[in-house]
């Protein structure tokens, strides 16, 4: 096998996953503080393994249902092991969860622009929602391979901070993590609620499952997921810990990092990639719901209009941008995010976890 096959197969889903999880939470840290940090900082570096282990089951059962049923839309991919009436309720889900994680990214990128520029907001989120729709107008291929690039970036970004921390308060990262027992019971519900959330993004980015063309493809690339998922917020949390437990009520704990390492350059490159962050997570977020409306039209056996799909992703933007401004970053993950995993740990985990674990046994004996 080829490198560009190996990396097609194995490891660009699991970027193309974390990448849009990588939004307006992770990316600045407001996300890891909430379900993690605020916890203890070794109580949320066991709920992060947890997350990232559950991660890992979902998408190795996700990803071979894809493959065996050529189901590349969540749509058709949730009708599988969820039924027609299932899917409708985790698509009016999705809906909700995609204005949410909007609202959110368009929050944090205008509050990212407005301390790098001191530009206003509401101009920040409007130039935020322009470079979004632009982006969605393109088709699958492109934003791949956009999206699997700057998330090579964002490792090595986020990595180079981690050891900057550690060379300068290394001494107290280790007695912040040291500081407090792990409480197992909080470290459960916090890496299972995290997981609960994020996850619903796997029906949505559904389409990389194409590439595979054997079970045990769809399988290496479903257990190596959650470790790509969850490896720069790893680097983080610890990065983080070292500033606990002033960094909780930071809305931008990352700045709180940045400012603390005083290297100019470092700030400069740190926001760049966050901001890119935020706008990958955002297209391809947006290009999971095209893809959903594209499959409407093929069903049809018509083909859908190039203006309407920079046209949905502008819709959703003004919507997004709307509670943005009206509701506030720290509130709408602290409130909005649980409310949103809770949904989708009965609508589609556990479905997918149980239903779906079984439709993968039985197609393999049945084989």
């Amino acid at each position: 096998m080829s490198l560009r096959h190996f990396l097609e197969r194995y490891i660009v889903p699991g970027l193309v996953i974390q990448a849009v999880i990588v939004g307006g939470g992770y990316a600045t840290g407001r996300e890891l503080v909430e379900f993690f940090v605020s916890k203890g900082p070794a109580t949320g570096l066991l709920g992060m393994i947890i997350t990232a282990a559950l991660f890992s089951a979902g998408s190795m059962i996700a990803f071979e249902l894809a493959r065996r049923h050529r189901t590349f839309d969540y749509k058709s991919f949730c009708a599988v092991y969820l039924g027609r009436f299932g899917s409708t309720i985790f698509e009016l889900g999705y809906f909700c969860s995609l204005l949410l994680v909007l609202a959110v990214i368009s929050a944090a990128a205008a509050k990212l622009l407005a301390e790098m520029f001191g530009s206003p907001e509401l101009m920040n989120a409007t130039v935020f929602l322009i470079v979004v729709a632009a982006l969605v107008f393109f088709g699958n291929r492109v934003i791949e391979r956009l999206i699997s690039a700057w998330s090579v970036l964002f490792y090595a970004t986020y990595l180079t901070m981690f050891l900057f921390v550690w060379s300068k308060f290394g001494d107290t990262m280790t007695a912040s993590i040291d500081a407090e027992p792990i409480r197992w019971g909080t470290a459960i519900v916090n890496g299972v609620s995290y997981t609960g959330y994020n996850i619903s993004v796997l029906p949505i980015l559904i389409f990389v499952a194409r590439h595979f063309t054997s079970r045990s493809e769809a399988l290496i690339a479903g257990a190596l997921a959650g470790p790509l998922v969850l490896l720069p917020g790893f680097a983080f949390l610890l990065a983080l810990s070292a500033f606990y437990p002033q960094i909780v009520s930071a809305p931008l704990p990352v700045s709180v990092v940045l400012e603390q390492l005083d290297i100019a350059w470092m700030s400069t490159v740190v926001q760049l990639v966050i901001l890119g962050a935020l706008f990958k997570t955002g297209a391809g977020l947006l290009h999971g719901l095209n893809e959903r409306v594209a499959r409407t039209y093929v069903d049809k056996g018509e083909s859908m209009p190039p203006w309407l799909r920079p046209a949905i992703a502008v819709g959703a933007m003004v919507i997004a941008a709307y509670f943005a401004t009206t509701i506030g970053l720290i509130d709408l993950i602290g409130r909005g995010y649980r409310y949103s995993s809770a949904f989708f740990l009965i609508v589609f985990l556990l479905p997918l976890l149980t239903r779906g674990a079984w439709l993968v046994l039985r197609e393999q004996r049945a084989t």
